[in-house]
Parts: structure tokens; sequence; C-alpha cells
């Protein structure tokens, strides 16, 4: 679990412990965090910094806030000489790299492609404090996976046949890694220094001043007296939630904390309570603005407006939550849960009268990125406003001590997904130096024997185990390098393969056996974590389904004509709701299991975008109504109560 999952790690990550005084290693990481924090502030108001300069500086803090704080925690555990040994070693390779970059910055660059001895020293050391602090934060599965790029780079000449490459030197190696932009300090840590990092500053800010309280109070008011309502409020709060955390994990954790127990209070199972959870906080990864920081490396990526990355991903992500929604509805009726009491409900009116100002923010941020601000200086205004709407009420007036807190707190929740960045950037530089990508490529269309379904299922595959354990935006980096090319060379539309990878590199946050978003979830429930996962996995079919259909067909991502979508915009929702009806086993009464198969069928005719499939997964849905309705007796309707 994450420091910013829990209160008090909150407190421990703003250097100030309710009960105990910081010791002078927490203080030092509290002043490295803040400055890394004004560092960012600085350059996303004046400007940014030459690209390699901007990644090095922000790597630098990140290096040393993290290392600091691991020397910080080991020497507050207790321990000898030796256990504080290699905390010190590490600590002072990080300075030493630190003092190089920033010195010798226009060396380093200037020498390129002809590092010399220091160099290769320097990133050798740096590629090993890399891989050391990415297996801290984030465990082995993603150090293991960027050290097998790094050993194909090396020694993949020795591998046979197609296998193998023809060789790289170290030097050329420490070149692409270290003097350059392809590796560490290429585009996945690129955009880390600039706009994620903003981003989540921003995230900081804004739950700094109270925001999340709001957040869950107005999903309860909009969904108390509907049929199902806590569950619906949890969806409806981690949809807003994960709009500004960029975490499925720390989303489900936070939000979940009120909503899980809330849930269990209705009548909800304890494993579907988590499961709500956690595939409403994974799904808030997909929404637009933010979609965890992948937005704009999709921008990025594929060189197109950021306005059109949000209006493309927009359709699917409102699937999945329609989805989500339906399914906690239906499984309301199916259990015969009633309504929040109207005591426990507060009033949309006087919530939105009381608190509205805090949708503000994240208004003033969507509404500068459509109109072409960069996601960085969004950010910054963003916070500037969340500032000035703090101090509207006295409980939340943000002084210099709340926003040094705000600022620690963004830039240490930034280093987990900075310092994965650095290591996709490894990846990065490693499949370039040995083009492992395009044997990739050639791999999985030959195992798939050239047809795009298949290729599809393995590209799915692959991307949710190499996305296994990781934050959404070093995932995407990682497996898009591999993944897209393979798409694009079956003539998948380009935007739609980048868009299908970032779907499956999320997901195996609540895919077993590296479920961490229904692990979190699961943990506050008191469930079994493999049924939270596999239940989150139902929930969230939409997210496995939609992207093998727009890879076919791009109407769901709402490219083309406005005249051409309405039909195929209309028959989706049709089919979203057939999905749920059918994994819910309830539509207007239980379904029997042929029920439900041809539901389950109908609703992936009706949203792929054909006329002749609407037609017949239309007449599918109509004949398992009208057959319910002729056999089912008196008050068992598939719209008991309220959806809303």
């Amino acid at each position: 679990m994450l420091p910013e999952e829990s209160e008090a790690a909150d407190r421990a990550k703003d250097g100030r412990a309710e009960s105990v005084k910081p010791s002078v290693l927490e203080n030092v990481v509290y002043a490295l965090s803040v400055l890394m924090g004004l560092f960012h502030l600085y350059t996303a108001y004046s400007g940014t910094l030459e690209a390699w300069r901007q990644r090095s500086i922000h790597l630098i803090f990140v290096l040393l806030v993290f290392l600091f704080g691991d020397l910080a925690r080991k020497a507050k555990a207790g321990g000898g000489i030796r256990r504080m040994l290699i905390p010190y070693t590490l600590l002072a390779l990080a300075v030493a790299v630190s003092v190089f970059m920033y010195v010798d910055y226009w060396n380093i660059t200037w020498r390129e492609a002809e590092p010399n001895q220091l160099d290769v020293i320097f990133s050798t050391i740096l590629i090993a404090l890399v891989l050391i602090t990415v297996w801290k934060s984030s465990g082995w599965p993603i150090t293991i996976v960027v050290g097998l790029f790094i050993v194909y780079a090396l020694f993949g000449y020795v591998l046979p046949g197609r296998l193998g490459h023809r060789g790289v030197s170290y030097t050329h190696f420490t070149y692409y890694m270290f003097n350059s932009t392809h590796g560490i300090f290429g585009v996945p840590l690129g955009v880390a220094a600039v706009d994620i990092v903003m981003l989540i500053i921003f995230g900081a800010f804004v739950e700094k001043s109270g925001a999340g309280e709001f957040f869950i109070e107005l999903a309860n008011s909009l969904t108390g007296r509907s049929v199902g309502g806590p569950a619906k409020a949890a969806v409806v709060a981690s949809g807003f939630m994960g709009m500004i955390s960029g975490s499925g994990v720390a989303n489900a954790v936070t939000t979940g904390v009120f909503t899980i127990p809330l849930m269990k209070k209705t009548g909800y199972r304890p494993v579907f309570a988590a499961a709500v959870e956690a595939a409403a906080s994974t799904g808030g990864m997909i929404l637009p603005p933010v979609m965890a920081s992948v937005a704009f490396l999709i921008a990025e990526f594929t060189k197109t407006p950021y306005r059109l990355v949000m209006l493309y991903c927009a359709l699917p992500a409102v699937l999945y939550f329609t989805a989500v929604y339906m399914m906690v509805h239906l499984e309301a009726l199916k259990t015969g849960l009633k309504p929040l009491d109207p005591g426990d409900i507060p009033k949309a009116s006087k919530v939105l009268l009381s608190k509205g100002y805090y949708l503000l923010p994240i208004v003033i941020l969507t509404v500068l990125l459509v109109r072409g601000l960069s996601p960085m200086k969004s950010a910054f205004w963003g916070i500037v406003v969340t500032v000035l709407l703090a101090g509207i009420r006295k409980e939340t007036r943000m002084g210099p001590r709340e926003i040094a807190a705000a600022l620690a707190r963004g830039a240490q929740t930034a280093l987990p997904i900075s310092i994965t960045c650095a290591a996709a950037g490894l990846i990065v530089g490693s499949l370039s130096a040995s083009g492992l990508g395009l044997k990739f490529s050639g791999l999985i269309i030959a195992l798939a024997g050239g047809r795009l379904f298949l290729v599809l299922v393995l590209t799915a595959v692959s991307c949710i185990i190499l996305g296994m354990g990781m934050p959404a935006a070093p995932a995407y980096v990682i497996v898009s390098a591999l993944a897209v090319p393979v798409l694009t060379e079956m003539k998948v539309n380009v935007m739609a393969a980048h868009i299908f990878v970032f779907y499956y590199s999320i997901i195996s946050a609540i895919t077993p056996p590296v479920a961490l978003a229904a692990y979190g979830a699961a943990g506050i429930a008191g469930a079994d974590e493999t049924q939270v996962g596999l239940t989150a996995c139902r929930l969230a079919a939409t997210a496995m389904i939609v992207p093998f259909i727009f890879a076919y067909d791009q109407a769901l991502l709402l490219m083309g004509r406005p005249s051409e979508l309405i039909v195929p915009i209309i028959t989706a929702f049709i089919g979203v709701y057939a999905l749920s009806a059918g994994l819910q086993g309830w539509f207007y009464r239980r379904a029997t299991i042929l029920e439900r198969g041809l539901l389950l069928v109908s609703s992936v005719l009706l949203m792929y975008p054909e006329r002749i499939s609407d037609w017949v997964g239309l007449a599918f849905v109509l004949g398992v109504y009208v057959y319910e309705r002729a056999t089912s007796g008196r008050g068992s309707r598939v719209l008991r109560g309220t959806a809303g």
C-alpha cells in the first residue's frame, strides 16, 4: 500500500505526526519534498527548462526524497551499523550522481553519442539506483521485467536465429540510457517531470482543501434515495476522486473507508461491496479529463491534441461507469435491498450550496485543457483557484503550513510514478537499442496466424501481465512500446491501438493474482482478496469488451460524422444494459442460464457498430424481455425501485 493510502501515512508524509516529534531525517524529507513541489510550481509558472535538465533535476529530487525517506524509516525502526550501511551507501551514491548531473550538465548533453568514462560510471550507478528504488517502491515484478530487458539489450546477441540481435556495446548502451533522451531521461520521465507531477500536486491541494468529503456527500445525496444507493454512491464518488487521484489503489482505499462499511450496513455482501469500490476506483483512471495522466502520454506519443484524446476516450468511460452502476442496481433488485434511511441522506441542494465550489477547480482544469493550455499550466492555475476557494471556510483555509503540507504530499505521491517512469525509460531504451519491439510484433502476429482477433487476445494478455503492480502511466508506457506496433501492423487505427493498450494495462489493478485495487478494498471489507478480484472483473467486463470493438470500428471512440454516430451510441448503451443483466442474472426477473447467454451475446452484437448485428442483438433482448414478462409473477420488474 502506498503512503498516501492511510491517515497515519498522510501525517508522516507531511512530516507533522501529531504524537511523535519528527526526527532530523524526517524534517529533511519534508523540506526536500516541499522544495521539489516549489521547483515544479516555479517551472509551471515561468516555463520548463531544457528537456534533459528538467528531467534530470526532477529525478534528482525523486531519488533524494525517496532514499532519505527510506533512511528515515530504517533509522526510526532502529538498527545497527550493518542495517544502516546500505541506505547510507545508496544515499551517498544518489548525492554523487546528482552533483555530477547538475554540475556537468552541458558537457553530458554535448558529448551525447560519445560518452566518456565518467559518463559510463555514473550511468551504471544511476541505472542501479533506478532498479533499487523501483524494487523498493513497486516490488519485484517490474524490477525483474526491467532487468530482463536490460540483459536482452546487452547479451541478446548470443541468442540464436530471430531471437538474437547484432549486439550493443556497453558504451553505446550508456549513450541510450544516460546521455540522450531515449532511455532514463526519455518521454516517460519527461511527461512525469512536467505534466504528471503537477497534476498530482493539484490533486493534493484539492484533497487538502476538503473536497474528498464533498464528493462523498454529493454522491450520497444523488443516489441515496434509489435502490442500492450506497453502492451507487461509491461508483459516483470513486469516479470523482479518480479524476484527480490517478491511482486505482489510492482511490479504492481513500473512498472505500467510507463507502464499503455503508454498503455492508445496507445489505451488500462484503465481497460485492469491495468489488464495487475496486471496479469504480479503477474506472476512475479511464475517466477524462486526467485519466491517470495517461491522456497526456497518448497525446504526446500520437501527436494528437489533448482535447481530441479526451473526446475519443469519453464514450468508453461513460459506458464503463454505466455498466458498473447498472450492475449495482440489478444486484440490489436481485437481493431485495432498500434505499438509505432518509435521515442519512444529505440534500443535494444543501451540499451544492454549502460546498459546491469544490467542483470549480476541476471545471477550470478541464476548460483550460480543452482550450489548449498545457496540462502543467492548467494544473498550476487549478492550484491557485483551489487555494483561493479553500479560504471560503475557516476550517479549510490554507496558510503557509497547509500549502507546504500539500506540496510535500503531492511531491511524495509522485515518487512511485516518477521512479517507475524512469524504469520504463530503461525498457524503452533497451527496445530502441536492441530492436526487440519489431521482433515482438512479428512473434505475436506469427502466433496468431495473422488473425486480428487472436492478435488482440494475445496483446491484451501481454498488457495485463506487463502492467501488473504498476501505476497507470508507466504501465501504459511499457506495454505501448511493445504492443502498439503489433496492432498498427495489423492495420488497427493508431489512436484505437493506444487506447486498447491503455485499458488492458490498467485492468491488472483488479485481475488476480496482482489485483492491488481489489486487495486494498478487500482489506477494508474483510473479504477474500481473490473473490473480490474476480467479482470486480465481472463488474468491469465492459472495459474488457469495448476495446475489442473499437479496435475493429472506431464509432465508440466518436470518430466519424455525428449523423453516423447516433445509432451506434444508442445501441451501445442498450448493449451495456444487456451485458449488466446477463452478468448479474437479473433482467425482468431472475434470468435462466439460457436467458443470460442470450443477453450476453446480444450485448456484444449491440455494442459492435454494424446495422445487422444491431437488429439481431435487439431481437435477442426483446425476445428475452417478452418471455420473462410472460413467465414472471407480479412485483419482479427490472425497474422496481429507481435506477437513479
